[in-house]
């Protein structure tokens, strides 16, 4: 017989709230860098020197191609802060974003702050959610 250590209640509890945690700094953390190149005007620049076609463009492409630019950067911070699977986090915490401002969350929460802030929080939120939700073998035992 092997000594194999089993899985505690108390271990397997920390390490979902690592992955929660984790997720929600990351989720925030992109947020607040694409509220910065807004602020900056970086973001500000491109769509005013465009016209109601190139705006239209921007948006179909320019959209997917921010959350895709999100995900590639979500994807390889979550890895290096050890958290696996990493993949259901960021595919899962924009739709939860998305369905936030769907469901006009940012307005229920203006209390808490200014229009960034609550942007911000939302986003921890969701990619924190999304690694909830997503926790690996909740369930399973070996």
């Amino acid at each position: 017989m092997t000594d194999t250590p089993r899985r505690t209640a108390g271990g397997f509890a920390l390490k979902v709230l690592l992955r929660v945690v984790v997720s929600a700094a990351v989720g925030a953390a992109l947020l607040l860098a694409w509220i910065q190149a807004y602020q900056a005007g970086v973001l500000d620049r491109v769509a005013n020197d465009t016209s109601l076609g190139e705006f239209v463009l921007l948006v179909v492409v320019g959209l997917p191609v921010a959350l895709l630019v999100s995900a590639l950067l979500a994807g390889p911070l979550l890895w290096l802060l050890k958290v696996r699977p990493v993949w259901p986090i960021v595919l899962i915490g924009p739709i939860l974003l998305g369905l936030a401002h769907w469901f006009k969350l940012p307005e229920e929460f203006s209390g808490l702050g200014d229009r960034w802030t609550v942007l911000v929080l939302l986003a921890g939120a969701s990619y924190g959610l999304a690694g909830l939700l997503t926790a690996p073998t909740l369930l399973r035992r070996k």
